[in-house]
């Protein structure tokens, strides 16, 4: 009994090493975590802006811009909620709460079918992995001719990984 309890011992053993040794090895071909630095593929969100115009309003300046997210999660949206909007001689900040009072459209792209892109207050402009949409903002104040930029400002993100976009009023 005494020696059938030794080789289950150190079978049980040898098998627990093999897993150990299994383990830390696709760990690290993987990850790189048990020698070198840690290797995360986690993905941060990256909005863009890919069309933007303006138009004159009686009340103010329609700005009107097709915003999709091309990188980071599917288990949450991307989201803006702060838009700078400026040029060389004027120059405004747009919080979430603000954001979400000047959008008065938005308009999903035809492959929306289940997933939305949404304005609130918390989030301002929040966009999901791999869609599209066309937000309208309707600013309470008249831009002047020239050339504006604006900024979608997302958490977390670099500064240069930030939606930038250049657009005429005229």
């Amino acid at each position: 009994m005494v020696s059938i309890m030794d080789r289950t011992t150190v079978v049980a053993l040898i098998f627990g090493l093999i897993i150990v040794g299994f383990v830390w090895g696709t760990g690290q071909w993987a990850y790189g975590n048990l020698y070198g630095p840690l290797f995360n593929d986690s993905k941060l969100p990256e909005l863009r802006i890919t069309y933007i115009t303006s138009e004159q309003l009686n009340n103010g300046t329609m700005i009107i811009m097709n915003v999709t997210d091309i990188d980071g999660p599917d288990a949450y949206p991307a989201s803006a909620p702060l838009m700078e909007i400026y040029n060389s001689t004027w120059h405004v900040y747009l919080n979430s709460s603000q954001i979400s009072r000047y959008t008065v459209a938005i308009i999903q792209a035809p492959w929306n079918s289940v997933k939305k892109d949404f304005v609130n207050n918390y989030t301002g402009i929040a966009v999901i992995l791999g869609t599209m949409a066309q937000f309208h903002l309707s600013l309470p104040y008249h831009l002047t001719k020239g050339e504006y930029k604006i900024i979608l400002y997302t958490p977390a993100i670099s500064l240069s990984r930030e939606a930038v976009a250049e657009f005429s009023v005229s």
